[in-house]
Protein backbone atom coordinates (compact mmCIF):
# COMPACT_ATOMS: atom_id res chain seq x y z
CA UNK A 1 0.00 0.00 0.00
CA UNK A 2 1.87 3.22 -1.23
CA UNK A 3 0.76 7.01 -0.39
CA UNK A 4 0.09 7.31 -4.06
CA UNK A 5 -2.28 5.05 -4.09
CA UNK A 6 -4.62 6.99 -1.73
CA UNK A 7 -6.42 9.62 -2.87
CA UNK A 8 -6.89 10.72 1.04
CA UNK A 9 -3.35 11.66 1.93
CA UNK A 10 -4.10 14.80 1.76
CA UNK A 11 -6.43 15.18 4.13
CA UNK A 12 -5.64 17.00 6.91
CA UNK A 13 -5.64 14.33 10.34
CA UNK A 14 -6.76 16.55 13.24
CA UNK A 15 -9.40 16.32 15.90
CA UNK A 16 -11.94 17.72 13.36
CA UNK A 17 -11.28 14.36 11.08
CA UNK A 18 -11.17 12.38 14.02
CA UNK A 19 -14.49 12.93 15.57
CA UNK A 20 -15.86 12.97 11.74
CA UNK A 21 -14.75 9.36 11.71
CA UNK A 22 -16.29 8.35 14.94
CA UNK A 23 -19.55 9.79 13.75
CA UNK A 24 -19.41 8.19 10.70
CA UNK A 25 -19.39 4.90 12.53
CA UNK A 26 -22.11 6.07 15.09
CA UNK A 27 -24.35 6.93 12.27
CA UNK A 28 -23.65 3.58 9.96
CA UNK A 29 -23.74 1.38 12.81
CA UNK A 30 -27.22 2.69 13.87
CA UNK A 31 -28.38 3.48 10.33
CA UNK A 32 -26.89 0.83 8.08
CA UNK A 33 -25.95 -1.68 10.36
CA UNK A 34 -28.82 -2.32 12.71
CA UNK A 35 -27.20 -1.84 15.51
CA UNK A 36 -24.81 -4.59 15.09
CA UNK A 37 -21.20 -4.92 16.27
CA UNK A 38 -20.94 -8.14 14.94
CA UNK A 39 -22.44 -9.17 11.95
CA UNK A 40 -23.47 -12.60 11.87
CA UNK A 41 -25.34 -13.26 14.33
CA UNK A 42 -24.04 -16.83 14.60
CA UNK A 43 -21.21 -15.35 16.12
CA UNK A 44 -20.52 -16.25 20.08
CA UNK A 45 -16.88 -15.48 21.73
CA UNK A 46 -15.75 -17.40 24.41
CA UNK A 47 -14.44 -15.94 27.49
CA UNK A 48 -11.03 -16.39 26.20
CA UNK A 49 -11.33 -14.96 22.71
CA UNK A 50 -8.91 -13.19 20.59
CA UNK A 51 -10.20 -10.39 18.25
CA UNK A 52 -8.75 -7.87 15.94
CA UNK A 53 -9.52 -4.35 14.71
CA UNK A 54 -8.19 -3.61 11.06
CA UNK A 55 -7.75 0.11 10.42
CA UNK A 56 -9.19 0.34 13.53
CA UNK A 57 -8.91 4.34 13.21
CA UNK A 58 -10.43 6.32 16.55
CA UNK A 59 -10.94 2.56 17.85
CA UNK A 60 -14.87 2.77 17.44
CA UNK A 61 -15.63 -0.50 16.79
CA UNK A 62 -13.58 -1.95 19.55
CA UNK A 63 -14.45 0.75 22.28
CA UNK A 64 -17.72 -0.78 21.63
CA UNK A 65 -16.93 -4.60 21.36
CA UNK A 66 -15.65 -3.83 24.88
CA UNK A 67 -18.50 -3.16 26.57
CA UNK A 68 -20.61 -6.35 25.45
CA UNK A 69 -17.86 -8.73 25.98
CA UNK A 70 -15.72 -10.41 28.59
CA UNK A 71 -13.07 -8.67 29.86
CA UNK A 72 -11.28 -11.57 29.50
CA UNK A 73 -11.11 -11.38 25.73
CA UNK A 74 -7.93 -9.73 23.90
CA UNK A 75 -8.57 -7.29 21.77
CA UNK A 76 -5.93 -6.11 19.22
CA UNK A 77 -6.59 -2.97 17.31
CA UNK A 78 -3.87 -1.90 13.97
CA UNK A 79 -3.76 0.85 11.52
CA UNK A 80 -1.34 2.33 9.58
CA UNK A 81 -1.03 5.40 11.25
CA UNK A 82 -1.66 5.84 14.99
CA UNK A 83 -2.98 9.55 14.34
CA UNK A 84 -6.41 8.87 15.44
CA UNK A 85 -5.76 5.56 18.09
CA UNK A 86 -8.15 6.45 20.94
CA UNK A 87 -6.50 6.60 24.94
CA UNK A 88 -6.64 3.52 26.38
CA UNK A 89 -6.28 4.22 30.16
CA UNK A 90 -8.92 3.09 32.31
CA UNK A 91 -9.04 -0.48 33.73
CA UNK A 92 -11.72 -1.68 32.21
CA UNK A 93 -10.32 -1.03 28.50
CA UNK A 94 -6.35 -3.40 29.71
CA UNK A 95 -7.62 -5.72 27.40
CA UNK A 96 -7.22 -3.49 24.45
CA UNK A 97 -3.97 -3.46 22.89
CA UNK A 98 -3.05 -0.92 19.67
CA UNK A 99 -0.03 -1.06 17.04
CA UNK A 100 1.25 0.36 13.83
CA UNK A 101 0.45 -2.23 10.89
CA UNK A 102 -0.44 -2.63 7.71
CA UNK A 103 -3.21 -4.46 6.60
CA UNK A 104 -1.25 -6.36 4.20
CA UNK A 105 1.60 -7.27 6.24
CA UNK A 106 0.43 -8.17 9.95
CA UNK A 107 3.14 -9.65 12.62
CA UNK A 108 4.27 -12.71 11.57
CA UNK A 109 3.63 -14.59 14.74
CA UNK A 110 0.01 -13.83 14.76
CA UNK A 111 -0.91 -16.96 12.14
CA UNK A 112 -3.97 -18.58 12.95
CA UNK A 113 -4.05 -16.33 16.53
CA UNK A 114 -7.96 -14.63 15.95
CA UNK A 115 -11.55 -15.76 16.94
CA UNK A 116 -12.96 -12.87 14.69
CA UNK A 117 -11.41 -10.06 12.51
CA UNK A 118 -13.23 -6.59 11.62
CA UNK A 119 -12.56 -4.43 8.95
CA UNK A 120 -14.32 -1.28 7.67
CA UNK A 121 -13.83 1.34 4.93
CA UNK A 122 -11.03 0.47 2.95
CA UNK A 123 -11.90 1.25 -0.61
CA UNK A 124 -10.15 4.28 -0.51
CA UNK A 125 -6.58 3.07 0.78
CA UNK A 126 -6.02 -0.43 -0.99
CA UNK A 127 -5.54 -1.21 -5.15
CA UNK A 128 -6.47 -4.28 -6.74
CA UNK A 129 -3.27 -6.42 -5.48
CA UNK A 130 -3.46 -4.70 -2.22
CA UNK A 131 -7.02 -6.06 -1.07
CA UNK A 132 -5.67 -9.43 -2.42
CA UNK A 133 -2.64 -9.09 -0.19
CA UNK A 134 -5.03 -7.98 2.68
CA UNK A 135 -7.64 -10.81 2.71
CA UNK A 136 -4.69 -13.31 2.48
CA UNK A 137 -3.30 -11.43 5.56
CA UNK A 138 -6.81 -11.66 6.91
CA UNK A 139 -7.03 -15.66 6.14
CA UNK A 140 -3.37 -15.81 7.60
CA UNK A 141 -4.46 -14.54 11.03
CA UNK A 142 -7.98 -16.15 11.91
CA UNK A 143 -8.39 -19.39 13.70
CA UNK A 144 -9.35 -21.97 12.00
CA UNK A 145 -13.12 -22.03 12.23
CA UNK A 146 -12.68 -18.02 12.86
CA UNK A 147 -14.43 -15.32 11.44
CA UNK A 148 -13.86 -12.28 9.08
CA UNK A 149 -16.29 -9.43 9.02
CA UNK A 150 -15.96 -6.71 6.40
CA UNK A 151 -17.48 -3.44 5.66
CA UNK A 152 -17.57 -1.32 2.57
CA UNK A 153 -19.21 1.14 0.00
CA UNK A 154 -21.20 -0.68 -2.77
CA UNK A 155 -22.46 1.72 -6.45
CA UNK A 156 -26.09 0.25 -6.10
CA UNK A 157 -27.15 3.55 -5.33
CA UNK A 158 -25.23 5.55 -7.89
CA UNK A 159 -27.47 3.42 -10.33
CA UNK A 160 -29.39 7.22 -11.67
CA UNK A 161 -30.05 8.86 -15.44
CA UNK A 162 -26.86 9.58 -17.32
CA UNK A 163 -27.51 13.46 -16.96
CA UNK A 164 -27.74 14.02 -13.19
CA UNK A 165 -25.98 15.09 -11.03
CA UNK A 166 -25.33 11.47 -8.86
CA UNK A 167 -24.46 10.32 -12.56
CA UNK A 168 -21.83 12.80 -12.58
CA UNK A 169 -20.26 12.33 -9.32
CA UNK A 170 -19.99 8.72 -9.73
CA UNK A 171 -17.65 8.95 -12.87
CA UNK A 172 -15.21 11.68 -10.84
CA UNK A 173 -15.39 9.10 -8.33
CA UNK A 174 -14.70 6.29 -10.36
CA UNK A 175 -12.05 8.41 -12.02
CA UNK A 176 -9.93 8.83 -9.00
CA UNK A 177 -10.44 5.68 -7.95
CA UNK A 178 -8.92 4.45 -11.60
CA UNK A 179 -6.36 6.81 -11.71
CA UNK A 180 -4.88 5.54 -8.08
CA UNK A 181 -5.42 1.94 -8.94
CA UNK A 182 -8.01 1.70 -6.48
CA UNK A 183 -11.92 -0.24 -7.06
CA UNK A 184 -14.65 1.63 -7.20
CA UNK A 185 -16.56 -0.83 -7.00
CA UNK A 186 -15.05 -3.33 -4.43
CA UNK A 187 -17.92 -4.08 -2.51
CA UNK A 188 -19.41 -5.86 -4.96
CA UNK A 189 -15.89 -7.82 -5.41
CA UNK A 190 -14.80 -8.84 -1.87
CA UNK A 191 -17.28 -11.80 -1.34
CA UNK A 192 -15.35 -13.77 -4.57
CA UNK A 193 -11.76 -12.66 -3.42
CA UNK A 194 -12.83 -14.33 0.49
CA UNK A 195 -14.38 -17.14 -1.50
CA UNK A 196 -10.68 -17.28 -3.63
CA UNK A 197 -8.75 -17.00 -0.96
CA UNK A 198 -10.34 -19.83 1.03
CA UNK A 199 -12.83 -18.67 3.41
CA UNK A 200 -16.07 -20.31 3.03
CA UNK A 201 -20.08 -19.65 4.04
CA UNK A 202 -19.22 -16.22 2.55
CA UNK A 203 -22.58 -14.29 3.43
CA UNK A 204 -22.94 -10.69 2.38
CA UNK A 205 -26.11 -8.02 3.40
CA UNK A 206 -26.72 -4.83 1.20
CA UNK A 207 -27.25 -1.57 3.73
CA UNK A 208 -28.24 1.05 3.33
CA UNK A 209 -28.71 5.05 4.98
CA UNK A 210 -31.20 7.99 3.98
CA UNK A 211 -29.76 11.07 2.46
CA UNK A 212 -32.69 12.75 1.58
CA UNK A 213 -32.08 15.90 3.68
CA UNK A 214 -35.43 17.65 4.28
CA UNK A 215 -37.46 14.50 5.27
CA UNK A 216 -36.27 13.51 8.44
CA UNK A 217 -33.10 14.33 10.94
CA UNK A 218 -31.31 10.76 9.98
CA UNK A 219 -31.33 12.17 6.07
CA UNK A 220 -29.81 15.22 7.01
CA UNK A 221 -27.26 13.53 8.66
CA UNK A 222 -26.58 10.84 6.48
CA UNK A 223 -26.54 14.02 3.77
CA UNK A 224 -23.78 15.76 5.60
CA UNK A 225 -21.65 12.73 6.11
CA UNK A 226 -21.89 11.58 2.99
CA UNK A 227 -21.07 16.03 1.61
CA UNK A 228 -18.40 15.60 3.93
CA UNK A 229 -16.91 12.43 2.91
CA UNK A 230 -16.42 14.00 -0.78
CA UNK A 231 -15.14 17.05 -0.08
CA UNK A 232 -12.43 14.71 0.92
CA UNK A 233 -11.88 13.74 -2.53
CA UNK A 234 -12.09 17.30 -4.14
CA UNK A 235 -8.46 18.24 -4.00
CA UNK A 236 -7.02 15.00 -5.21
CA UNK A 237 -10.08 15.60 -7.97
CA UNK A 238 -8.95 18.77 -8.91
CA UNK A 239 -5.00 17.96 -9.06
CA UNK A 240 -6.06 15.97 -12.21
CA UNK A 241 -8.18 18.77 -13.46
CA UNK A 242 -11.68 17.62 -12.53
CA UNK A 243 -10.93 14.54 -15.38
CA UNK A 244 -12.58 16.88 -17.41
CA UNK A 245 -16.64 16.88 -15.78
CA UNK A 246 -15.36 19.85 -13.32
CA UNK A 247 -13.34 22.85 -14.26
CA UNK A 248 -12.88 24.04 -11.16
CA UNK A 249 -13.52 24.37 -7.80
CA UNK A 250 -16.71 26.28 -7.82
CA UNK A 251 -18.20 23.80 -10.34
CA UNK A 252 -17.15 20.71 -8.02
CA UNK A 253 -19.37 23.04 -4.81
CA UNK A 254 -22.10 23.37 -7.51
CA UNK A 255 -22.30 19.83 -8.89
CA UNK A 256 -22.45 18.70 -4.81
CA UNK A 257 -25.64 21.46 -4.05
CA UNK A 258 -26.98 19.56 -7.15
CA UNK A 259 -26.61 16.04 -6.39
CA UNK A 260 -28.23 17.31 -2.91
CA UNK A 261 -31.61 18.36 -4.46
CA UNK A 262 -31.51 15.32 -6.41
CA UNK A 263 -31.75 13.41 -3.05
CA UNK A 264 -33.91 15.30 -1.68
CA UNK A 265 -36.33 14.66 -4.49
CA UNK A 266 -35.76 10.96 -5.83
CA UNK A 267 -32.47 9.46 -3.98
CA UNK A 268 -33.59 8.29 -0.61
CA UNK A 269 -30.15 6.64 0.18
CA UNK A 270 -26.87 5.51 -0.13
CA UNK A 271 -25.57 1.68 0.07
CA UNK A 272 -22.66 -0.39 1.85
CA UNK A 273 -22.32 -3.93 2.15
CA UNK A 274 -21.60 -5.93 4.89
CA UNK A 275 -19.89 -9.51 4.69
CA UNK A 276 -18.82 -11.99 6.92
CA UNK A 277 -17.34 -15.28 6.28
CA UNK A 278 -15.28 -18.35 8.15
CA UNK A 279 -12.14 -20.01 7.56
CA UNK A 280 -12.46 -23.85 7.48
CA UNK A 281 -11.45 -25.66 10.75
Amino acid sequence: MTSESNPYDAIKKDQEERERLDEGYRFFKKHARNNRIIYDEAVTLPDDAVVLDVATGAGSWILDLAQVVSPSVSIYGVDISMTYFPSIHSSKNQNITLSEHSCTSLPEDWANKFDLVNQTLLAASLTGDDWIADIRELYRVTKPGGHVQLYEPTCASWDCPLESANSRMRALFTALYQKHSLIHDVGEKISRILAETGFVDVCERMSTYPVNAVKNESGKQGADLTIRWLRQLQPSIMRHSGFGIVKSDEDFNNLLEEMQREWNSSVPYKSFVMLWARKPN
